[in-house]
């Protein structure tokens, strides 16, 4: 039951993040795609850390199921990138696809081998 509460106040903690970073690049008057790569590069690169860090199971599912899991969003990354794509621009649709992947994939394994 613990895990549970957990992941919930986690989950709460990672939305209010993400919606920070979003209304933040949104005041800067940069597209909202842009804080959508930003949370997911940043919170790959975080969850490489955590999951090699952290040896107490209550806090790994606090940070990484909870926070994390609600901070990044591959739901919002799908719907932009089809949006993207929808709107003709196949370059962008390219580059956020790549950077986000590869991105991803590289801020995770430097978390992770830090």
């Amino acid at each position: 039951m613990m895990e549970w509460i957990m992941i919930a106040l986690g989950g709460g903690v990672g939305a209010s993040l993400r919606y920070a970073v979003t209304v933040f690049i949104t005041k800067l008057n940069y597209p909202v795609n842009y804080a959508t790569v930003i949370v997911n590069l940043i919170g790959s690169f975080l969850l490489g850390l955590v999951i090699q860090k952290l040896n107490s199971e209550l806090i790994l599912t606090f940070l990484a199921i909870g926070v994390l899991g609600a901070f990044t969003t591959f739901s919002t990354f799908a719907f932009d990138l089809v949006k993207l794509f929808n709107e003709k621009y196949v370059t962008k649709t390219i580059i956020y696809l790549s950077i986000t992947l590869v991105g991803g994939l590289a801020m995770f394994a430097l978390g992770f081998y830090i």
